[in-house]
């Protein structure tokens, strides 16, 4: 077959590999069965597929969960069982623009609409068991801290990260606007670290920015240009297990990683619709086995990429 899709390229020694991709059902599923595709034949054949994504995670039981804001859902991906489910909002009114999704060890899923300004709460099964986050302008990017006790939930027009306890009450609030280390301007984005740290895609000042879970700034890097490791439109982050910084950059349709300092070390993709390129990518989520999950969202697909740990 053909070579792995690897970066670096040869012959410097590989540390990103491209997995694949999930788009439909189909993806996960593997072929129908007889009885389904007479049924099908039948009844014709609803096409599900990805839309729009933006917001992406997976839990540790191998199910992958992608907030649709075009099509008003999340689908989830279960690639263990090879089935394909969706999470919709009950009531008439459903979701209206589905952007962040975040997954607890409990199976607790959190889902940000930005235009119901809502946190829902859904169990393991997909049912709604509560809303929260009215007091928010528009929450979009979430992130649950290690022990899983707090959700982290980016206001954009806040310009703040507003923390939860898991019953959905405000517990805190980190930053405020400006360019400080410690202030955003329209941020987007969450990620934390396994020590907990957070880092956040400030995105019209051009960064990321890293705070104790205090709300205390530790660093920030990034800077406006369109040269390695610059930066425009920074959004999806993730760090895996060796520290490495993941943002998605929006604009230029890469992953770039950096080290824990904020020293480029590498851009992944580039603009395209084959597999390894991106058009407009928006979410991104590293998991327990430093898989990469990169929501492609113009080409209504997430990516999936490994980290190839332990090479020199």
């Amino acid at each position: 077959g053909p070579p792995p899709l690897v970066w670096p390229p040869p012959p410097e020694p590989a540390r990103i590999r491209y997995l694949g991709s999930l788009a439909r059902p189909q993806d996960v599923e593997g072929p129908p069965s007889l009885l389904r595709r007479i049924w099908e034949a039948v009844a014709g054949r609803e096409d599900i597929r990805i839309v729009r994504p933006y917001g992406v995670a997976a839990d540790r039981e191998g199910r992958v969960y992608v907030a649709d804001s075009a099509a008003r859902l999340v689908h989830v991906f279960d690639t263990r069982e090879r089935r394909y489910r969706a999470i919709r909002r009950p009531g008439r009114r459903g979701f209206e623009m589905p952007i962040g999704v975040a997954v607890a060890a409990d199976g607790t899923v959190y889902v940000s609409d930005s235009e119901l300004r809502v946190v829902a709460a859904f169990d393991r099964g997909g049912r709604l068991l509560r809303e929260f986050g009215g007091e928010l302008g528009r929450p979009t990017g979430l992130a649950l801290s290690p022990a899983g006790d707090r959700l982290y939930v980016v206001d954009t027009v806040g310009h703040l990260v507003a923390v939860f306890d898991p019953a959905g009450r405000l517990v805190g609030a980190i930053g405020e606007r400006g360019t400080g280390p410690g202030s955003f301007n329209f941020p987007t984005n969450v990620a934390v670290d396994r020590e907990g740290l957070l880092y956040v895609s400030d995105t019209m000042n051009v960064q990321v920015k890293v705070l104790r879970p205090d709300g205390r700034p530790v660093a920030a890097f990034g800077r406006l240009g369109d040269g390695s490791g610059d930066l425009q439109r920074p959004k999806g982050l993730g760090v895996d297990s060796e520290g490495h910084v993941y943002v998605v950059e929006g604009l230029h349709d890469v992953v770039q990683i950096f080290d824990r300092d904020g020293r480029f070390l590498l851009a992944v993709g580039g603009t395209g619709h084959a597999p390894g390129s991106f058009w407009l990518p928006a979410g991104l989520f590293i998991d327990h086995q430093d898989r990469i999950y990169v929501a492609d969202s113009y080409n209504g697909r997430v990516q999936v990429f490994q980290y190839l740990r332990g090479v020199p």
